[in-house]
């Protein structure tokens, strides 16, 4: 059975109104002006910041009574929780798995945060594995992580493909394996790439990944 992994965040679900939502919330909580909230996105560096640096640049800027441990729980909490698939997203998984394909959730960052989004979106009854990177003990682009969601998916690399956002991590990474790729390029990208390898396809989304893809497979 062949095999598409993809990646989360940016991928299966789109972090900006989210992050949105919460700072939002969270300037109105500390009493300030909902002004801020372009600089604090442009802070947040598209999540790609750690959060610890995150609470570093709010805290220069004014004085919250919050110890930083506290905050990243609660941001995680709150963001993570928040996390949901759209109906076109859902419905691309059901069909693929209906179609015979094995899927996996190939996913950098920590457990406690990455396992909130999984569960908040419902992941784990769409797809056949899961693979969170702090659990596995490496990072895409690192072979052994594809190599890990492979087998816990119960598939080959062998004809895989692969998903993402991220052309060093997810494109390049699954390259090194021997997957195929498509790129789900957003406007709103906010990384800076190393590499120099190039996508098998582009795609505007996930669902549109998955339609080209598919014409191509």
């Amino acid at each position: 059975m062949p095999l598409l992994m993809s990646d989360l965040d940016d991928t299966l679900v789109e972090r900006p109104p989210l992050f949105e939502a919460w700072a939002t919330e969270f300037l109105a909580a500390q009493g300030q002006s909902p002004d801020l909230l372009e600089w604090l996105t442009e802070e947040d560096h598209g999540g790609h910041r750690p959060r610890e640096e995150l609470y570093a640049a709010i805290a220069a800027r004014w004085r919250i009574d919050v110890p930083v441990e506290r905050f990243v729980r609660e941001h995680d909490q709150a963001m993570s929780g928040s996390y949901r698939l759209t109906p076109e997203v859902r419905s691309t998984l059901v069909d693929l798995r209906g179609r015979g394909w094995r899927l996996a959730v190939v996913t950098n960052g920590p457990v406690f945060s990455q396992s909130l989004k999984v569960e908040a979106t419902g992941l784990e009854a769409l797809v056949d594995a899961v693979c969170i990177s702090e659990e596995v003990g490496v990072a895409k682009p690192d072979p052994l992580i594809f190599r890990t969601a492979a087998d816990r998916a119960g598939a080959s690399l062998a004809g895989a493909w692969m998903v993402g956002d991220n052309l060093d991590a997810d494109v390049g990474g699954a390259h090194g394996v021997g997957a195929r790729t498509v790129w789900v390029k957003r406007d709103y990208d906010r990384l800076s790439y190393v590499g120099t390898t190039e996508p098998d396809l582009v795609a505007g989304s996930f669902p549109d990944a998955v339609r080209r893809l598919l014409a191509e497979a």
